[in-house]
């Protein structure tokens, strides 16, 4: 699971762990370190505020740079690749409806820190919510927008769904094994029957058969940013890269509710199996991130839960 957001904070699990990839392999940067990256290796930007942000990522440490940046440093070995992927493509991705971060330049390792690391362009806003949309209709529209203009990106030597990405777009029966062992962690919150019954039926429904398309991969709602009361911007691109679109579909579980999920659906314009798939991918999100982080991040179990709660009312 990677829950990439900026506004979480990679904190100690106390219920049983799940087969994810855990936090013994982090570095630690700390904030004169990456003062002193900046000041030795990007002249332009030396002299300018380094300091953490009050909530970071599970894979990446955060920095503000001044106003107008901020600093992205991998905290393990598997975010490096993502990190790179993010580089190299996210500059392909013109045109889009909502804002995108650029990336305005890479770091190299140095001062004890082992990888490479971006600089990227600081873009304003607050975690969208029900609370911080003024139309929660109207989001849902715009998401589905970018998600259609998204897929339509040209790109076709670019990465397709697997491991590299954590299978975000890959078949869903590769995420089987950890999806049923974290639906079994949740008996006491939800029907455990339920929970596998639109498992198996995700799982039955027909695998993609159209070509790989670009997809972010992690729209849960820290990735999404409200400015104004409006959707502004789509942050965290590090899981994106080409394959089955359903994954794309989760938000209308972790965001909306049940009348912003139908316009969203169907603004998406995907067919049927695929509208399933991404029942399948909103419940493995859900679960996944409520059993691993249920006693350790308040805000992200009440979240989860909602989602849960909610693909199970679609049943």
């Amino acid at each position: 699971m990677s829950w990439n957001s900026v506004c979480l904070w990679e904190t100690p699990v106390k219920a049983k762990a799940l087969k994810l990839p855990m936090t013994h392999d982090q570095v630690t940067l700390s904030t004169a370190q990456a003062t002193r990256l900046v000041d030795r290796q990007f002249p332009e930007f030396a002299g300018q505020q380094v300091r953490p942000l009050a909530s970071s990522g599970a894979d990446n440490w955060m920095f503000r740079l001044g106003f107008q940046h901020v600093l992205r440093f991998p905290r393990r070995p598997s975010a490096v690749g993502l990190l790179r992927r993010e580089a190299e493509w996210l500059a392909h991705m013109t045109d889009l409806p909502l804002q995108i971060p650029d990336y305005v330049a890479l770091g190299d390792p140095g001062e004890g820190y082992p990888w490479p690391w971006g600089v990227m362009t600081w873009i304003p806003g607050r975690r969208a919510d029900l609370a911080s949309l003024r139309s929660p209709t109207q989001a849902a529209k715009d998401l589905a927008a970018f998600t259609r203009a998204l897929r339509a990106m040209p790109g076709q030597a670019g990465p397709i769904a697997g491991s590299a990405n954590r299978n975000r777009g890959a078949p869903l029966d590769r995420l089987n094994e950890v999806a049923t062992e974290a639906i079994g962690q949740l008996g006491d919150l939800f029907d455990t029957r339920e929970m596998l019954m639109v498992w198996d039926a995700a799982l039955g429904t027909p695998s993609w058969t159209g070509p790989p398309m670009w997809l972010h991969g992690d729209l849960n709602t820290g990735n999404l940013l409200a400015r104004d009361g409006d959707l502004a911007a789509v942050i965290d691109f590090g899981l994106f890269a080409r394959g089955d679109p359903a994954v794309d579909l989760m938000p209308g579980w972790l965001l909306f509710e049940r009348t912003q999920r139908e316009v969203f659906l169907r603004e998406c314009g995907l067919d049927d199996d695929t509208l399933m798939r991404g029942m399948g991918w909103a419940l493995y999100a859900g679960v996944v991130a409520l059993a691993r982080y249920r006693h350790s991040d308040r805000p992200l179990a009440r979240m989860t839960h909602r989602a849960i709660a909610e693909v199970l009312g679609d049943m």
